[in-house]
């Protein structure tokens, strides 16, 4: 059982890369691309006004890229 819960999870992890991938208009990059491009972000997270707020580098190359994937994500309807 537990190898199954194993491959379950890296399906799972596997097509929710693809997913935000095809959302940043990546199309079919390879999961080592999305992993040094979208999933290690060299930015913070940071409290104003009680809200979170993401800071991301001026000069980062994949910094549209990442916000029209999070602006795609933010776009599906929630389940409720």
């Amino acid at each position: 059982m537990a190898n199954a819960a194993w491959l379950a999870l890296a399906v799972t992890a596997h097509n929710l890369g693809r997913a935000v991938g095809a959302l940043a208009g990546m199309g079919r990059a390879t999961a080592a691309t999305l992993r040094r491009r979208l999933f290690t972000i060299p930015g913070r997270l940071v409290h104003t006004a009680r809200r979170l707020h993401l800071r991301l580098p001026a000069n980062w190359p994949w910094a549209s890229a990442f916000l029209t994937a999070l602006s795609g994500i933010n776009a599906l309807p929630q389940r409720s």
